[in-house]
């Protein structure tokens, strides 16, 4: 629940610059091959969240596995924010990065983010990363695209953290149509904009 809004939203923003854009595809079943870590996930039906061909590298499938943890939590105390991000995505990274190249032949990327809106150092890297496309791809200032990227990842993140906390209303959970269009998406310039204007 913490996670699904995240992922469909950075699905939806990659579904504009990437042709094939997927979410939560089934990997290939394992057909002998064996893990070198115990955590690694050997399921028949497993899914990494979002796999997208050519974002980093052209013809190359990409898979993105997303992790939202809660920094404050006890067992996470006497580690420092740098060792938390690293320590989730290295969990994340055997848990899937072996299947993935071996079997998939394909890269992997865990998107780490914190409940308090921190990204780890690989899921920083793929939203400037998509944020420099879509810049490229819709003729604006990057500054102004990453800016809203991020701003937009974090009121997911926050929506999906509130409903963690205090439940949901609605028993109807909102589904990401990738192909059809948002009606809150307008150019990143003109949302700057309006916040330059209400400041």
């Amino acid at each position: 629940m913490r996670h699904d809004e995240e992922n469909r939203l950075f699905a939806y923003q990659a579904k504009k610059v990437f042709r094939d854009v997927e979410v939560e595809p089934m990997l290939q079943e394992l057909n002998g091959e064996v893990m070198d870590y115990k955590s690694a996930n050997i399921l028949p039906e497993a899914r990494s969240d979002i796999r997208i061909r050519g974002f980093w590298t052209r013809k190359e499938n990409a898979f993105f596995d997303f992790r939202i943890f809660y920094p404050f939590a006890s067992s996470y105390l006497s580690k420092s924010p740098e060792a938390l991000y690293q320590s989730v995505a290295k969990t994340k990274k055997r848990e899937y990065q072996q299947r993935i190249q071996d079997v998939e032949a394909g890269s992997f990327t865990p998107m780490v983010m914190s409940t308090s809106g921190g990204m780890g150092t690989e899921m920083s890297m793929a939203v400037k990363h998509l944020a420099k496309k879509l810049s490229e791809k819709k003729k604006e200032p990057y500054p102004e695209v990453i800016g809203l990227l991020r701003c937009r990842l974090a009121f997911a993140m926050l929506r999906s953290t509130i409903v963690c906390l205090r439940g949901s209303r609605s028993l109807k959970p909102r589904n990401f149509d990738l192909s059809e269009e948002d009606v809150l998406d307008m150019p990143a310039s003109i949302v700057a904009q309006e916040a330059r204007l209400s400041v």
